[in-house]
């Protein structure tokens, strides 16, 4: 567990009953919400909250989770560590999902109640419902990846401080309107790339900055191809939606396609409907160090090369590249291969040495390299606490950028989207405006770079 050291939080704090404003009642502001598609300009008007000052009263940092499914409850789980947080309710389309959810917050509060029980956690299908809290400080968001923007932007509209699973987005444009949307509300936004905060890949990344390693003449990640598919990976026909499932809501500003169990759920992330295949869900981790080792932080590239995927033919459920290899060119000379072919984690080989750095492990060429001792101040993502949670609720209650805010992962898989890009036009190459963050002379790519929201949801501008 990433928070071993710290202890479980002490009892809860009183269970704050869910409030709406008294100009405005719960269904009459949903109602608002939903007509403005992206409830773009309901929330500030209504809510202009102050999370900091209020978790700052109540020494704890109240926190609403939307989407508790695998990552949502992993995330979720992580704050229920945390004696700085209190989790006061849970979010999701799917009742099965969200009374796991609230089940597991419960639990694990009731450990430290002094009657061995504790009722509390409030249980929400509709996300706005719990963004019109003006109790709750902050949010996790664990939802697939369609609805990372439009979650992230009107919890930031709400004034709710932000965790948000990567990747922040599914295109460039969404990505550049989260960091708009979390730059004018003033809140911490902080996006799931972990390994910013672990151990291993911060010393990686300081023995590349620090010189360590010589000049740099090989970087190289490796990521997963494809998964395993589910059985029956396309089924003949559309089966009936699951009473526990609002799938409308499910589906959102994605385009409207039948009910498939098989497509739902975990396997959404293979669809580009969804998201953009194994390689959005990984290039946030691996991709993102590599970044960080070479000093290209924060930046797009300038070119797309070498670009070349496969795909399975005939399974129209899963239709993302299935094994993939390009390189990324970045503006000071820095080139970045990606490809599933390669080993596992990122490799630098450098004049003076090479490393290779994966989860739980890092090797080195030498034992010179081995036995280096770095600075403090030669690893800035070592400091302040530790953890990847602790370090976002840190920065909610006291101040200051988390860790791998969202322009980080706006740069990071936005690699990945220029390279999906790249392979569904069919080209090799690409050449990115950094201005406009659109393919050069490439119309036919750059009509992957944008997506249509399905009514009543908007494009938040």
């Amino acid at each position: 567990m990433l928070f071993s050291s710290h202890r479980r939080g002490s009892a809860p704090i009183q269970n704050r009953e869910p409030k709406i404003p008294n100009s405005m009642h719960r269904r009459r502001f949903i109602k608002t919400l939903a007509a403005t598609g992206a409830a773009a300009a309901a929330i500030p008007q209504i809510l202009r909250a102050q999370p900091a000052a209020r978790a700052a009263a109540n020494s704890r940092l109240a926190i609403g989770v939307i989407g508790t499914g695998g990552q949502g409850l992993n995330i979720m789980g992580q704050a229920l560590a945390s004696p700085l947080a209190q989790v006061v309710a849970v979010c999701d389309v799917d009742s099965t999902h969200a009374e796991n959810g609230r089940a597991r917050v419960e639990k694990a509060y009731s450990e430290n109640s002094p009657t061995g029980a504790w009722r509390g956690c409030a249980v929400y299908r509709d996300y706005r419902e719990l963004l019109a809290r003006p109790d709750i400080d902050a949010v996790l968001i664990g939802s697939p990846d369609h609805w990372h923007a439009l979650h992230t932007i009107h919890a930031a509209r709400a004034g709710k401080h932000i965790f948000c699973e990567k990747p922040a987005a599914t295109t460039l444009d969404e990505s550049r309107a989260m960091i708009n949307a979390v730059a004018r509300a003033g809140v911490a936004c902080q996006i799931g790339s972990m390994q910013r905060s672990w151990a291993e890949f911060q010393r990686a990344i300081a023995l590349a900055r620090g010189g360590y390693l010589g000049k740099i003449t090989s970087v190289k990640v490796g990521l997963p191809a494809g998964a395993t598919l589910p059985k029956n990976p396309d089924a003949p026909r559309p089966q009936p939606v699951p009473p526990e499932l609002d799938y409308e809501l499910w589906l959102g500003p994605a385009p409207y396609r039948p009910y498939f169990e098989q497509g739902t759920h975990y396997f959404w992330r293979h669809n580009f409907a969804f998201s953009g295949g194994r390689l959005t869900d990984w290039i946030g981790h691996h991709h993102d160090i590599a970044m960080l080792a070479t000093g290209v932080e924060n930046q797009l590239p300038v070119a797309i090369r070498n670009a070349r995927a496969t795909f399975i033919e005939g399974r129209a459920l899963f239709n993302t590249a299935w094994t993939y290899n390009f390189d990324a060119h970045y503006a000071n000379g820095t080139v970045i291969n990606l490809c599933d072919k390669n080993r596992l984690g990122v490799t630098i080989e450098g004049t003076e040495g090479t490393i290779h750095v994966t989860r739980g492990r890092i090797t080195h060429s030498t034992s010179l390299l081995e036995r280096v001792i770095i600075p403090p101040w030669k690893n800035p993502l070592a400091r302040g606490v530790r953890g990847h949670m602790d370090n976002f609720i840190d920065c909610a209650l006291h101040g200051g950028e988390p860790r791998c805010p969202v322009i980080s992962s706006h740069a990071a898989v936005g690699a990945g989207i220029l390279a999906n890009a790249a392979f569904r036009s069919g080209r090799a190459s690409l050449d990115i405006d950094l201005k406009t963050e659109r393919a050069i002379n490439a119309p036919d790519a750059n009509a992957f770079l944008k997506k249509v929201y399905r009514a009543p949801w908007a494009f938040p501008a």
